[in-house]
């Protein structure tokens, strides 16, 4: 808000051919108040190496939207082609329960990155964190009749991936978490 208003304040000094001294709104211009001006964010621009990470995360929840859909049915496995152990051992504790309960997912959840950072590098390949918009809102948690289960919580929150680019060059999830905040 406030990069809009001294944005605008610039824009009607220079429009309106005011120079430092000068009367802020030249004679005979009526003074009108500034109306808000909402500027979209640009749609970021990602390298080969990034889209390449993004592209994990949204495998990795293409694939755990798929299994979580069908819970009873799905081979659980098949998380192994787009994760890593670590996280892979996070998310069948949290399907064991969801299984014990009767639930599955209903939807599927979106995810719109922000940013993309390398963070580190070590023996397995360069780690990045990727960050950006969690969205449940065309997807809950149902029980076995199909309604859904408890109270919808946050529906969009702030989700923070980790991904490994290992040396022999896939990408995997290795850290896949929400954190409660909207966003």
């Amino acid at each position: 808000m406030k990069k809009i208003w001294i944005c605008a304040m610039v824009a009607l000094l220079v429009l309106g051919g005011c120079t430092p001294g000068g009367d802020p709104v030249p004679s005979g211009t009526p003074s009108e108040p500034l109306a808000e001006t909402v500027v979209p964010s640009p749609t970021p621009t990602w390298t080969g190496e990034q889209q390449a990470v993004i592209d994990a995360v949204h495998r990795f929840y293409d694939e755990w939207s798929r299994i979580t859909q069908n819970l009873d049915t799905a081979d659980w496995n098949d998380l192994h082609q787009v994760a890593d152990d670590t996280a892979i051992s996070n998310t069948f504790a949290v399907w064991a329960d969801w299984l014990s309960r009767g639930w599955h997912l209903s939807g599927s959840p979106e995810i719109t990155p922000t940013s993309v950072m390398e963070s580190m590098s070590d023996h397995r390949g360069k780690q990045y964190v990727v960050r950006g918009c969690f969205s449940m809102e065309r997807s809950t948690l149902v029980d076995s009749s199909g309604q859904p289960v408890g109270e919808r919580g946050m529906e969009r929150s702030v989700g923070v991936y980790r991904v490994l680019h290992r040396t022999n060059g896939a990408y995997v999830v290795i850290e896949a978490g929400e954190r409660a905040e909207s966003c």
